[in-house]
């Protein structure tokens, strides 16, 4: 039987919500701007490697011989009270969407105690595996594998000390005056220690991302050990 997870809790086991197929998965668009040159062949592409969000619609119905009204505004407020949050499909329940719904749900009464209803789901582009493992990683020239089809932003935590220069692949970043840690959050460009102070003008460079297969992480400098959080990403 098809459910799927969101906010914590279960469509099936919760609500008892049947779900009448497998939902449509497309694909996000690419950002991808045109510009229209006279005199010239073809248009001129600025291609911005970004994607938009993508719409899942899932087509639901609701049984219930005791009070269908009442259950009715528990699946509203589970719903909508659950804000942006992870969306897992019994059929693939490796991976999620992070996702929200948009939609002001119409439930249709097509018998006296059943009503069928859709969930729009407004989701950002990827795919995330579920378990997103921490990585410990104790020696520079470690080979990172990202099974995922897309770059992925991790979150690294570098325990050292002075002046450290990180190499992700061909990306190089410099640290200046490290003290026990700095983290370096590539999801919000952000980088930072444990109490939540800004370390940015600590850095110089691109922050890492892991592309698609073998990824290799070196360091030099007093570094102790790295951690890092993969976030891994499927379109």
């Amino acid at each position: 039987m098809l459910s799927f997870d969101f906010g914590g809790k279960n469509s099936c086991d919760d609500f008892e919500i049947l779900i009448a197929r497998r939902p449509d998965l497309p694909s996000p668009k690419r950002r991808v701007n045109t510009i229209n040159i006279p005199g010239r062949d073809s248009n001129l592409r600025f291609d911005e490697k970004t994607y938009e969000d993508i719409t899942l619609t899932v087509e639901c119905s609701v049984k219930d011989t005791q009070n269908l009204a009442d259950k009715i505004d528990e699946i509203k407020s589970w719903l909508f009270t659950a804000g942006e949050s992870d969306l897992i499909f019994s059929f693939q329940p490796d991976k999620k969407y992070i996702a929200q719904v948009v939609n002001a749900i119409d439930f249709k009464q097509v018998y006296k105690y059943f009503s069928e209803f859709p969930v729009i789901f407004n989701c950002r582009p990827f795919k995330y595996a579920v378990e997103n493992d921490l990585m410990n990683i104790i020696s520079s020239g470690t080979v990172i594998i990202n099974p995922g089809t897309v770059e992925s932003e991790p979150v690294m935590n570098i325990y050292g000390s002075g002046d450290i220069v990180l190499k992700v692949n061909d990306e190089q970043i410099s640290f200046k005056d490290v003290t026990e840690k700095i983290i370096v959050n590539s999801a919000i460009q952000d980088c930072y220690d444990d109490a939540g102070n800004n370390l940015n003008g600590k850095m110089t460079g691109e922050f890492p991302k892991l592309k698609p297969g073998e990824n290799i992480m070196e360091w030099s400098g007093d570094v102790v050990k790295a951690e890092l959080l993969p976030n891994l990403r499927w379109l």
